[in-house]
C-alpha cells in the first residue's frame, strides 16, 4: 500500500567551498511545474523531513508564479528557505506585489537560470541571488552577467563541471557555485504515505477550505475523514518545523496547534501534489472503528478513542508494523500504547474491535459497529 518518495538534494558552496545549502530537486511525475514544487514541499516537510535534507543549511525551493499566488501565505518558516523563482514566469504587477509581501515576510529569493532583460529589471531590485547558468551560455555568458550585476546581487554560477569554470568564475566575482565539478544531485527517499482521494489527490472536498464560511469543525471533519492526512499532518508536526513541547494525541490537538489558516494551506497543498490515492479501501474500515470506539468509551476519552481508531491502519497504510509505522510521530502514551499493545481500555476495545471484524459476538459492540458503518458511509459519500 504504500508508496516512495525521492526528493534529490544538490549542494551550493561559495568560493572557500564551504556550504551554504542545497537545492531541492522534484523527482518522480508531476503534471505541472506547481504540482512538482508542491510534492517537493510536502515531501520535505512531511514524509522526509526539512532537517534530514538539509541540516542547518538553507533549501532553495523552486517555485512558480501560479504556486506563490495560490498559497498565501506559505505554510513554513522564511529563515530556512530560499525561494528560487524558476525561469520564464510572468511577470506582472501581481507577482511582484506577491513578492514583495514576502521579502516583508523575511523570505530571500533567488532567480533560477537568469538572462538579463529591462522586463526584469523589477526583480532584481527584489532578489537576493541571481543563478546563472554557465553551462549553457558559456564564460562569456557569465562574464556578461557578472558586469551587469556585480555589487547588486548575490552571483550564483550554476552547472558548473571542472574546475577551470570555477576559478574563472570566481575571478568574475561570482561569490556562489552548484554543478557536477562540486556533486552531482543525491537523491533521499522516504516512504510517501498516501492520502486518500475522496480528500486527498483531487480533494473535491478542500475547495472548501478557501471558503470564508468553512469554520474549523469542517476543517477537522475534512481530515478526520482521511487516516493519511492525518499521518501526515502529524508527521509534519513532529518535524523542525513545528517543535512540539507535549505529545499530539488527537486530530483536534494537531488542528489548534497548526490553527485553521495554515492547516488550510498545508491540505492545499497535499491536494496540489497529486498524492497517490491508494488508501481508498482503507478509509471506511478506518473511519468505522473511529466512530465505534469513540462511541464505547466515557465522553472524555471520545477524540483519543477517535484517533486510535483512525490511526489502527497505519500499518496497512505504510506496509510495515504498528511500531515501524508510527516512527516519528508525536503521540501520547495513551494512543501508541493502544495502537502497538491494545494497552489501556482504549486498546482493550480496538483489538475487541479487530477480532469482532472477523467473528461478530458481542451484541453492544455490534450495534455501534452497525451505526459506525452508516455513519462512514453517510460520511464518505457527503465528502465525495
Amino acid at each position: 500500500m504504500s508508496n516512495s518518495i525521492t526528493i534529490a538534494r544538490q549542494p551550493i558552496l561559495d568560493a572557500d567551498q564551504r556550504l551554504l545549502g542545497y537545492e531541492l530537486l522534484h523527482r518522480g511525475d508531476a503534471e505541472s511545474g506547481e504540482a512538482a514544487t508542491a510534492q517537493v514541499i510536502v515531501g520535505a516537510y512531511s514524509d522526509i523531513g526539512i532537517e534530514q535534507l538539509v541540516g542547518g543549511s538553507l533549501a532553495f525551493i523552486n517555485v512558480t508564479r501560479d504556486l506563490l499566488l495560490d498559497i498565501d501565505p506559505l505554510p513554513f518558516a522564511p529563515d530556512r528557505v530560499v525561494l528560487e523563482l524558476l525561469e520564464d514566469q510572468l511577470i506582472d504587477d501581481a507577482l511582484l506585489d506577491r513578492l514583495r509581501r514576502l521579502r516583508a515576510e523575511g523570505f530571500r529569493l533567488a532567480l533560477d537560470d537568469f538572462r538579463y532583460s529591462a522586463q526584469a529589471e523589477p526583480l532584481l531590485d527584489l532578489a537576493d541571488h541571481v543563478k546563472v547558468d554557465v553551462l549553457d551560455g558559456g564564460l562569456a555568458h557569465a562574464q556578461h552577467h557578472a558586469d551587469l550585476l556585480r555589487g547588486r546581487v548575490r552571483l550564483l554560477a550554476e552547472k558548473v563541471e571542472d574546475h577551470e569554470t570555477f576559478a574563472a568564475c570566481a575571478a568574475m566575482g561570482y561569490e556562489l557555485f552548484q554543478g557536477y565539478f562540486f556533486c552531482k544531485p543525491q537523491n533521499v527517499t522516504a516512504e510517501q504515505i498516501p492520502v486518500s482521494s475522496a480528500s486527498g489527490a483531487a480533494l473535491a472536498a478542500v475547495a472548501r477550505l478557501g471558503a470564508e464560511d468553512c469554520d474549523r469543525d469542517e476543517i477537522e471533519q475534512i481530515v478526520s475523514t482521511d487516516p493519511g492526512l492525518s499521518l501526515r499532518l502529524l508527521r509534519l508536526l513532529n518535524s523542525a518545523a513545528f517543535p512540539t513541547r507535549n505529545p499530539v494525541t488527537t486530530v483536534h490537538d494537531a488542528i489548534v496547534m497548526l490553527g485553521e489558516r495554515l492547516l488550510r494551506h498545508w491540505v492545499r497543498l497535499l491536494a496540489l501534489a497529486s498524492v497517490d490515492a491508494r488508501c481508498d479501501a482503507l478509509i471506511p474500515t478506518a473511519l468505522t472503528r473511529a466512530r465505534t470506539l469513540s462511541r464505547l468509551v466515557p465522553d472524555e476519552l471520545g477524540d483519543t478513542a477517535f484517533s486510535v481508531g483512525l490511526l489502527s491502519v497505519a500499518d496497512a497504510l505504510l506496509d510495515r508494523p504498528m511500531s515501524h509505522a508510527l516512527d516519528g510521530l508525536p503521540l501520547g502514551d495513551t494512543v501508541r500504547d493502544a495502537l502497538i499493545d491494545h494497552d489501556g481500555a482504549i486498546g482493550h476495545l480496538l483489538a475487541l474491535l479487530q477480532t469482532h471484524e472477523r467473528e461478530p459476538a458481542d451484541a453492544e459492540l455490534s450495534a455501534a459497529y452497525t451505526e459506525a458503518i452508516t455513519w462512514s458511509q453517510q460520511t464518505l459519500i457527503a465528502l465525495a
